[in-house]
């Protein structure tokens, strides 16, 4: 990442790295979630501290994956207006 000395260990991400641009935000494609937001929550944690912070392309689609999930969760868990 700009800014900061190789160290030897990869590019670091960071939260202002990650954005859910590509998350489709039509009801459709929303289907309900299977797992709760603190099971999602809980594995991007452990991801990271197995990585401690240097994920590898493996782990970057794992959390992609994850997020995708978490979005949907967040979805699902919004309570229409009446």
């Amino acid at each position: 990442m700009r800014g900061r000395p190789d160290d030897g260990h990869g590019p670091r991400l960071s939260h202002s790295a990650i954005t859910l641009d590509h998350v489709s935000t039509t009801p459709d494609d929303h289907p309900a979630a299977e797992r709760s937001l603190a099971e999602i929550n809980a594995d991007i944690r452990c991801l990271f501290a197995r990585a401690e912070g240097r994920l590898s392309d493996a782990d970057r689609i794992r959390h992609a994956a994850l997020l995708q999930e978490w979005a949907a969760a967040i979805r699902a868990s919004v309570v229409p207006a009446a």
